[in-house]
């Protein structure tokens, strides 16, 4: 023992103790993790970052060797995928009012009728069921047509929640469009200072694993949207891609704002339809909050 440990252990004996095991624990395992766990990381061995700095004592004293390093934690590509998915919904165009919105969320009881407690609890159900069997769904090239003639009755929140839970589940790329925005789209591409052409776009609304339409047969028609919107359709029912639709006319109707059947037909072979409660739950959810605020701002 050196003359400076013998002092230090007579004047600090514990500090000595401290610094010999740690002594003695290098020598036997030079490797030390210098990254701080954190609760952060759901194995609580990173700091969160899904990185594990090391390093390697015994060769602090070789020159020119990589006495420090970093590796992969368990939770990295636990991270990697979570980030992808978050990524893929913000690129889903979703309603940023629906973008947390969940098929289990969907609360069938906020409607005040008995009957459309009933309507909207089998809505929930089959969109749950929709979900759950996706791949046999996407495989016959099939999605869901949400309809009911009240505006505010949900339609657009149970499209956003299963586009949600498609994104988070399997991964799917997502396309989430206004029907008349979609034509106003187009229009704009006329200008010359367009970077993006009608077929760009067309093309983009062709492809998408998942492609969302809401307010179908909303717009008054015309034989310009008709040909944008038969475009679309017709490509992805050739190929089998997932279509969901929102509207206020029965597929039926549909016949009454395209005339010559085409878009009709197509959105009956692309999707089976789901009814809603013919009332609207926006109107009771826009006059809970404003008594609430209204409490805030008459209050003495």
């Amino acid at each position: 023992m050196s003359d400076v440990m013998k002092t230090l252990m007579q004047k600090h004996p514990k500090l000595a103790k401290r610094m010999n095991e740690e002594k003695n624990s290098l020598t036997s395992n030079p490797i030390q993790i210098l990254t701080s766990p954190s609760n952060d990381c759901p194995y609580n061995k990173c700091d969160g970052s899904g990185w594990i700095w090391k390093r390697d004592w015994s060769k602090r004293s070789i020159p020119g060797a990589a006495d420090e390093w970093k590796e992969q934690c368990e939770c990295y590509e636990q991270m990697m995928k979570q980030k992808h998915i978050e990524k893929r919904l913000e690129l889903s165009n979703v309603p940023p009012i629906f973008k947390n919105a969940t098929v289990g969320s969907f609360n069938p009881n906020v409607y005040k009728k008995k009957e459309s407690i009933e309507i909207a609890g089998v809505a929930k159900k089959a969109a749950a069921n929709y979900v759950t069997n996706f791949r046999m769904m996407q495989e016959k090239g099939k999605g869901i047509y949400l309809y009911s003639k009240v505006k505010g009755s949900g339609k657009t929140r149970l499209a956003s929640s299963v586009a949600n839970a498609l994104v988070k589940m399997y991964g799917v790329n997502i396309a989430f469009l206004k029907s008349d925005d979609l034509m106003d789209s187009i229009k704009n591409t006329f200008n010359a200072d367009s970077a993006i052409t009608e077929k760009d776009i067309i093309k983009t609304f062709r492809e998408v694993d998942v492609l969302v339409i809401d307010d179908v047969a909303v717009e008054k028609n015309s034989d310009f949207s008709e040909r944008i919107l038969f475009k679309i359709l017709d490509y992805r029912l050739e190929r089998f891609k997932a279509t969901i639709f929102t509207s206020n006319r029965t597929m039926g109707d549909i016949g009454q704002i395209y005339k010559e059947g085409r878009i009709e037909s197509r959105i009956r072979k692309m999707a089976i339809e789901i009814y809603l409660p013919e009332e609207s739950v926006r109107d009771g959810e826009a006059e809970k909050e404003n008594e609430e605020l209204e409490g805030i701002l008459f209050k003495n």
